[in-house]
């Protein structure tokens, strides 16, 4: 192959048409109305499953302060301390997703960036669930996250916007393709402004 052409080849493509009507809201430090949706269906679906284990503390109070309260043995006794550690378990993990989902959905700055070499950080320890991850200046993602339509080029320059409170992968755009600086952040970030 002439050198011309592999100069060529390594020049990535510009952002497809649905990647690019992502880019083109992220960059403003807003969600697209499908991001939202996600955001909204987390937060509310965890929301939900709080409702769970609420109405399993209602009837166990229903039982204690009614006339009918069985007797108490040890092992009923066993059974409920291990009843609400799953209840206080389960609405804890709930409520953390509640967190993190819905001050995106309603939060004034619900998009964070950052831009950099993309950078591969290999698992420590055997997982196959997640051999490696892609790291973009102090953010990452697993790599079945990363979109298909980008192509994923260990040491070149990226933009990647990202929910500010979950930290999920909204949009991705490589800053040596031809497009890149109309996907240039609108919007800035303060050091206040990142989160924790």
């Amino acid at each position: 192959m002439p050198p011309a052409k592999r100069r060529e080849s390594a020049v990535p493509p510009p952002a497809t048409p649905e990647m690019a009507a992502k880019l083109a809201i992220n960059r403003t430090g807003r969600l697209t109305a499908g991001q939202r949706r996600v955001m909204l269906w987390a937060g509310l679906g965890a929301a939900l499953l709080l409702l769970c284990p609420l109405t399993l503390l209602v009837q166990m109070g229903v039982l204690v302060a009614s006339d009918r309260v069985p007797v108490v043995t040890t092992a009923g006794l066993i059974f409920t301390v291990l009843g609400l550690l799953f209840v206080l378990m389960f609405a804890g993990l709930a409520w953390a997703n509640v967190q993190m989902f819905v001050p995106d959905a309603f939060g004034r700055q619900p998009v964070r960036f950052a831009r950099g070499p993309l950078g591969v950080h290999v698992s420590e320890k055997d997982r196959p669930e997640l051999p490696f991850s892609y790291v973009i200046e102090d953010y990452s993602f697993a790599p079945y996250v990363a979109p298909d339509d980008v192509p994923m080029r260990p040491g070149a320059p990226y933009l990647v916007y990202y929910a500010a409170h979950s930290r999920l992968l909204l949009s991705l755009a490589a800053l040596d393709a031809p497009d890149a600086a109309q996907w240039a952040p609108a919007f800035g970030e303060t050091e206040g402004d990142k989160p924790s």
